[in-house]
């Protein structure tokens, strides 16, 4: 089990967001129609989708588009950066990917994360450290009752999301 376990970190955590992504691919390949078919799987990647949208839309109302945004278009600002990428993994990947999500990796990204287009994160369901991460501009300018909600939505993000990367880890060490 430990020898299985090195190879899965290796396998879906490591390695650079190309490398990330080509895997996340190859397992989209292969699994989608065995867990697309699957009404456990896909009932719980509709939640997933459920909560993610909420998310969104609670963010979308503090307007945290506009804050982190501009903070990202300034010299030296913005949680965006080329090192989060790093923070992706395959398994995330592959569950955007299941969830519809069409993405590529962004070539002329900057200094910026590579998966950030002109209208935000590319991604449905994000790295963790994207969802629990409110810098000062956000602490400062939020409500506490828009951020007490947004903790909670973001923690049932993350909840979902790590319940289907079990899954999808049983899967791929039955296989």
């Amino acid at each position: 089990m430990a020898t299985q376990d090195a190879h899965f970190m290796q396998t879906y955590y490591s390695g650079t967001p190309a490398e990330k992504l080509t895997e996340a691919r190859t397992l989209f390949a292969e699994l989608a129609d065995q867990l697309t078919t699957s009404l456990p799987f896909q009932g719980e990647l509709d939640q997933l989708r459920r909560d993610t949208q909420a998310l969104n839309e609670h963010m979308r109302a503090m307007d945290l588009g506009q804050l982190c945004g501009g903070c990202a278009a300034r010299p030296g600002g913005g949680c965006c950066s080329t090192y989060m990428a790093n923070n992706t993994d395959s398994l995330q990947m592959l569950i955007n990917l299941l969830l519809g999500v069409r993405f590529a990796q962004q070539q002329e990204s900057g200094g910026n994360c590579c998966f950030l287009g002109a209208q935000g994160c590319l991604f449905l369901v994000k790295p963790i450290f994207c969802l629990n991460y409110n810098c000062t501009h956000i602490l400062a300018s939020a409500e506490p009752v828009n951020l007490e909600a947004l903790y909670q939505r973001a923690a049932a993000v993350l909840s979902q999301q790590t319940k289907l990367e079990g899954v999808l880890l049983e899967v791929l060490r039955n296989r």
